[in-house]
């Protein structure tokens, strides 16, 4: 090896201690390139720098691609806490982190099956759940579900998208028909959707997209294996439900959907703005529009102030989410880099820590903050294509 191949391995070695403190998600393509891009020419050299980048970027335990959400929200035992290092443990959050990061294409399968059997012997005689605080080791009840209609809903789609290769065991099978059973009860017969528990008798749009997710999603799993009567069950409940949201909740292109049966304002980012793009997540259409230009409308309206919210409100990744169904990269990546700064912060929890390591783990350049606007965004309007291997709704 010649010196001016030497000094180019010395190059290489420099930038082993970058890719080492790399974010695991994006560890893998920053090696990738760094080989590609290295300046070694002669075969010896490179199967140098080849190797030495490879054991800078060795898999660690957690394989690529996995959802890892220990020790930080996820103990040893399966619970998920809401907070960093909380004690506060509520199954609607750690239900929508788990089927986020799934739907981001990132593994969930360990983290999911494991917070399954924390939360499963707790399922209540009714089917519903309560949230739960820990203290001293041991856990407890210590208030009701915020909504219980989306509470159930979540955990069913949780039961049918993690469910073994051969299906559902049989404790999760009799969990998922006392869950069914308890969300049926929540069905208002009059209107077709359902209501936020047995005593809040008011339907809100976002809990009923959820409980349309839930169904579409145990509905593709008797597809999977192979049971179609089952399956048009589901099929049938899930568009009856889309039919009824769009006939309770939407009034029309100028008004757009209204977040809920019970009289709100409109002004709020939550949950008047965001109940105008949420329906996206499921596939449900508003009459007339097509998906990619409700998403275009509705960042051009609201995108740049859902940006800022991180710095001192809740940073809504489930926004983020929507932009990724929309194939809307750029978005993606801002949304990613905006939050950052104020990652486990006061407005953090456990949904938008699964989020973001499921974009970071996608994203091989990520953009800073400053370089993010909405132009690309507004120019032009999105493909209406699901993300390809996410779920189709």
């Amino acid at each position: 090896m010649n010196l001016s191949g030497f000094a180019n391995l010395m190059s290489v070695v420099r930038v082993l201690r970058v890719l080492r403190e790399s974010p695991r998600g994006i560890r893998h393509t920053r090696c990738v390139r760094c080989i590609r891009r290295t300046r070694c020419i002669r075969p010896i050299c490179r199967a140098i720098a080849a190797a030495c980048f490879a054991l800078a970027c060795a898999a660690s335990p957690v394989r690529a691609g996995e959802l890892d959400l220990s020790p930080l929200y996820q103990r040893g035992d399966g619970a998920i806490t809401v907070r960093l290092h909380g004690t506060g443990i509520d199954p609607y959050f750690a239900a929508k982190a788990l089927l986020g990061a799934e739907d981001a294409q990132l593994d969930a399968t360990r983290a999911a099956r494991a917070w399954i059997a924390w939360l499963l012997p707790r399922q209540r005689a009714d089917g519903g759940f309560d949230r739960f605080c820990a203290k001293g080791g041991q856990y407890a009840s210590c208030a009701g579900a915020d909504a219980d209609d989306s509470m159930v809903a979540t955990w069913i789609e949780l039961l049918v998208r993690f469910a073994p290769a051969n299906g559902l065991p049989a404790d999760w099978s009799n969990s998922l028909a006392r869950a069914d059973a308890h969300l049926e009860a929540l069905l208002d017969a009059k209107s077709g959707v359902y209501q936020i528990s047995s005593t809040q008798h008011v339907a809100l749009l976002m809990d009923n997209v959820e409980v349309h997710s839930a169904l579409q999603a145990a509905a593709a799993y008797y597809v999977r294996h192979g049971n179609p009567e089952r399956a048009t069950v589901w099929r049938r409940r899930a568009d009856r439900l889309a039919a009824a949201i769009v006939r309770v909740f939407w009034r029309g292109s100028r008004d757009g959907f209204r977040a809920s049966t019970q009289e709100i304002g409109d002004a709020s980012f939550y949950p008047s703005k965001v109940a105008q793009i949420f329906p996206v997540l499921s596939g449900i259409r508003a009459p007339g529009e097509s998906n990619a230009a409700r998403y275009t409308q509705w960042m051009r309206a609201n995108g740049p102030t859902w940006l800022q919210l991180a710095s001192s409100d809740y940073p809504w990744g489930l926004i983020a989410l929507v932009a990724l169904r929309m194939n809307d990269w750029d978005t993606v990546a801002c949304w990613h880099a905006r939050s950052a700064p104020y990652r486990h912060g006061a407005h953090w929890n456990v949904l938008e820590e699964a989020l973001y390591l499921s974009f970071e783990s996608r994203l091989a350049d990520p953009v800073a903050p400053t370089r993010c606007d909405f132009t690309s965004v507004i120019a032009s309007e999105p493909a209406a294509q699901p993300v390809s291997g996410a779920p189709t709704r």
